[in-house]
């Protein structure tokens, strides 16, 4: 794993692939999902949140209740501008502490 003081993800699908890998992250992890994402469901979030409970790795985690995959990209359908600024909103700030 790359030594990074901190990582955000956006409705990492390929989550699932890399979960027994939580021990060996080195820095915060923030996350974010659409709660209507019907790619990503919400056992695979948990199986991700539980993975770095087990770990001991400190995560913050935000499910989007009213976006969908990929809200975050104004190139798709699923574009949901809310969910864009107040998620960039959020990705600024963790950077922001854990980047000094």
């Amino acid at each position: 794993m790359l030594p990074l003081a901190a990582s955000v993800s956006y409705y990492s699908g390929n989550m699932l692939s890399v979960i027994n890998r939580a021990k060996d992250l080195h820095a915060p992890q923030l996350f974010f999902w659409g709660g209507l994402d019907k790619h990503i469901l919400p056992d695979h979030i948990d199986s991700v949140i539980k993975s770095m409970k087990e770990a001991g790795k400190e995560y913050i985690n935000v499910v989007v209740s009213y976006a969908d995959h990929g809200f975050n990209c104004d190139e798709r359908s699923a574009y949901q501008p809310k969910a864009a600024k107040e998620t960039w909103a959020m990705t600024l700030a963790f950077l922001q502490n854990n980047l000094k």
